[in-house]
């Protein structure tokens, strides 16, 4: 949870139009619900009310300039409104990102490459080491097994991140089933405040 609100904490200060300030709201208000059922309080929907004043506006390409040290924001292409930054401290030029995809899927574009030389990277690397499935055959996999499953009478239950990976799963889902008038009849449920169907 610690770490969940420190990912939030790096969002306060960069990012704001309706869609991230929704995410946002979204993300701190689950967090006040886990503060609730713990008993550990790291803030309360005061510091959530002041946060939101202390947000400022960057659009992707925008330059900022703050004591000398420049900052351009860049489409990171995890979420919605994921961003990387270059940093350009006295001409030499960090690039500093999270997450970050480099495939464009169904609702994302890919992360840009910023149109300079980086003479330092700092990146998240999870999956650094990692070789991933290639998309066409990890989605087929993926309905096929959904597919046996409902087919049977069974019931999928798939909890996945709400953001941005159940969007992708919801929109794999629809054109599965567009293709498939057989399943027609058999419902998606998905339940979150941030995507519906």
């Amino acid at each position: 949870r610690r770490e969940t609100m420190n990912k939030q904490g790096r969002i306060i200060y960069l990012l704001k139009d309706t869609a991230t300030t929704e995410i946002y709201t979204e993300q701190i208000v689950g967090s006040v619900r886990c503060v609730q059922e713990t008993g550990i309080r790291y803030f309360d929907r005061k510091d959530l009310n002041n946060s939101m004043e202390k947000i400022h506006v960057v659009n992707y390409h925008q330059e900022i300039e703050y004591n000398g040290i420049k900052f351009t924001c860049y489409n990171a292409g995890h979420v919605i409104g994921a961003a990387m930054f270059v940093v350009d401290i006295a001409g030499v030029k960090i690039l500093y990102t999270g997450d970050y995809s480099r495939e464009e899927d169904r609702h994302l574009l890919p992360a840009e490459i910023p149109p300079v030389l980086i003479d330092v990277l700092i990146v998240e690397s999870t999956y650094g080491v990692n070789l991933h499935e290639h998309r066409p055959e990890r989605e087929a996999r993926f309905t096929r097994e959904v597919n046996d499953i409902v087919t049977r009478g069974g019931k999928c239950l798939l909890p996945v991140f709400a953001l941005g990976r159940a969007q992708e799963l919801l929109l794999i889902l629809d054109e599965y089933w567009d293709s498939h008038p057989e399943l027609h009849d058999i419902q998606i449920y998905y339940a979150s405040s941030l995507a519906s169907k």
